[in-house]
């Protein structure tokens, strides 16, 4: 009997087991049954505000009622009728206490009445308002960067937020009435149930984190001046709502000095010059103007002339921050400042020094003084010029390549074929070519120094062949140009008169080189034989002198002349008005004084003249 009895509590309690494995199989089909409830009304939530516009908010409420009983009823009938099933089939109790109902019951209600886990945020005590996880916090921040990075012109990898006075603390939201992302704000004519603190929040939740707000609560204004935020639920984030908690989370760490940035400063020696949002940028001014002044053909390579550096600086003045573009900064910077400069001319100065000292080129300067005399200076004289002085020098040393020419050579030849005087190419030269390698100084792209340092030939020049003639011609006994009324009718000589008629004053001998010839002034002076003028202008004591290259070292001079019929290079025939008698020089009457030199030796001309 007692085996029987053991056998049958036994087997029960097999059973009790079994029931009681299906009662919580039951309860987690609930809990899965509530998830989907409530997903379908929220699903149908999203149309409600469309709906509730022409209902008069009621589609809300009546929603609301609809899952609600929904989601208690439909578990809880589950269940009863699971349990009398149970019963009516075994005629036995299923076990479930008192207790245990009472604990499914209170599962159910506080599953149906706490809702969703929300995130407080506060900064300094003060709440801000609500995130739903901590992930939507930092994706909050990097916004927050990159909105900050945009007012100051600073990139936002060089924002720094220092967020040790930001609390994020754990608030449960009643699924009643939503929560909002934002400042926590009650709807029209409801009322909405306070956050909960969870078992793992923070003690340190603000008290204003944890009241309710009733229906006497208005409306907080957002952070940009515009009318409250409408609550929505906590599964979504209004978009307004977060714009209104980020800007009052960017106010909040800038007032509390928890934003900071860094900036670059570009000094030229230690002269702050621009102020860049980012190094990078510091740097890519700098490189600009490297490759400004770094010619783009040849192999340079460069240094700047000044103290150049870029200096960091954090900051959380964050309102005081005057950043430039690159663009701005670099076109500053090659434009140069306006300067004037003054120079006070010495004793005996010149010009070009004072060009030299001034800084401008001679034309600029004549420009700006235009009724001075610059042949003429005087010592105390100021000049002041007005020049563009460059913010930065930078120095480029290289080798550049340039194709030139090579001039080719004369080579000129003498024959008796040819007059005096008479010239013939028998060749015409041609041009060389070649490339020229120099060594190349610049300074803010000017060329200072260019010095050669290779060349290779790639055309050899073509030299000029010239034919010079010797030939004299002398007209024997046609010599005489005129018949003569001075001394000395003349000898023998090759040489005909200088002049028609004249009558000989002196002659050569007491350091007097040749033979003075009175004449009336204006009188016709003739070149004596065919020849090349080799000079034609003032010359000293000679006056107005003309001297002719008969060839073979024969050269004849014409002094103190009135006027000048020929000029330099001229060739004349025998014969050929050259000049006029005058009183140029040193002279003390009208004469012609007229010598004759071999080799730069002096002649006596009458042995000359027929």
């Amino acid at each position: 009997m007692t085996d029987n009895n053991r056998n049958k509590h036994t087997k029960a309690g097999q059973n009790l087991y079994k029931h009681k494995l299906f009662m919580w199989f039951e309860l987690s089909v609930f809990i899965i049954w509530k998830g989907i409830v409530s997903l379908g009304r929220n699903i149908v939530l999203v149309f409600a505000p469309a709906v509730d516009r022409r209902a008069g908010g009621a589609f809300s409420y009546v929603i609301h009622t609809i899952f609600a009983v929904v989601t208690l009823e439909s578990p809880r009938l589950m269940l009863l009728s699971r349990y009398r099933a149970a019963r009516m089939k075994r005629k036995t109790k299923l076990g479930l206490s008192a207790a245990g109902g009472t604990a499914v019951a209170a599962i159910i209600v506080s599953t149906i009445l706490i809702g969703s886990q929300l995130i407080a945020v506060t900064v300094d005590g003060k709440l801000l308002g609500y995130v739903e996880t901590e992930e939507q916090y930092a994706s909050l921040v990097q916004r927050a960067k990159e909105k900050i990075s945009e007012q100051v012109g600073t990139d936002n990898a060089e924002i720094l937020i220092e967020d040790t006075n930001v609390s994020l603390d754990q608030v449960i939201a009643p699924q009643q009435q939503p929560m909002t992302t934002a400042i926590p704000v009650a709807a029209p004519e409801t009322t909405a149930p306070a956050p909960v603190a969870t078992a793992g929040a923070s003690e340190n939740v603000p008290d204003e984190a944890l009241q309710s707000i009733d229906s006497s609560a208005v409306s907080v204004p957002a952070h940009d001046g515009s009318p409250g935020i409408e609550a929505m639920g906590a599964e979504g984030i209004e978009e307004n709502g977060e714009e209104a908690l980020l800007d009052l989370l960017i106010d909040s760490l800038i007032s509390g000095s928890a934003v900071k940035t860094t900036l670059y400063t570009i000094t030229v020696n230690e002269e702050e010059m621009a102020t860049l949002g980012t190094l990078k940028e510091a740097r890519e001014v700098l490189k600009a103007i490297e490759e400004s002044y770094t010619p783009a053909v040849g192999d340079y390579t460069g240094k700047f002339y000044d103290d150049i550096a870029i200096v960091s600086d954090i900051t959380t003045e964050l309102g005081d921050i005057n950043t430039e573009s690159p663009a701005d900064v670099v076109s500053r910077l090659l434009g140069g400042k306006k300067e004037e400069r003054a120079y006070v001319a010495s004793e005996e100065d010149s010009l070009e020094n004072i060009c030299s000292k001034l800084g401008v080129n001679e034309q600029k300067l004549r420009a700006g003084y235009p009724e001075y005399d610059f042949d003429e200076i005087a010592e105390g004289d100021t000049f002041t010029a007005v020049i563009t002085v460059p913010y930065v020098r930078y120095e480029a040393e290289g080798t550049e390549l340039s194709n030139e020419m090579i001039q080719f050579e004369t080579i000129e030849e003498k024959t008796s074929t040819l007059f005096l005087g008479q010239r013939e190419v028998e060749q015409e030269g041609e041009l060389g070519e070649c490339i020229v390698t120099h060594f190349v100084t610049r300074i803010n792209g000017e060329i200072v120094s260019s010095v050669p340092i290779k060349t290779v030939v790639t055309k050899e020049p073509v030299p000029e062949k010239v034919l010079t003639g010797t030939k004299m011609v002398f007209m024997g006994g046609d010599a005489y140009v005129g018949p003569s009324d001075g001394w000395y009718g003349g000898g023998g000589g090759p040489l005909g008169r200088p002049l028609e008629s004249w009558y000989l004053s002196r002659s050569v001998g007491g350091g007097h080189n040749g033979a003075d010839m009175i004449a009336p002034r204006g009188t016709p002076i003739y070149a004596a034989e065919y020849g090349v003028v080799t000079f034609a202008g003032v010359y000293g004591g000679y006056g107005n002198l003309v001297i002719v290259s008969h060839g073979n070292g024969l050269q004849t001079y014409y002094a103190h002349c009135d006027t000048l019929n020929v000029y330099e290079g001229v060739a004349v025939q025998r014969g050929q008005q050259i000049a006029t008698v005058g009183s140029t020089g040193r002279s003390t009457a009208f004469h012609l004084h007229f010598e004759v030199r071999v080799n730069g030796e002096v002649q006596e001309p009458m042995n000359w003249i027929s």
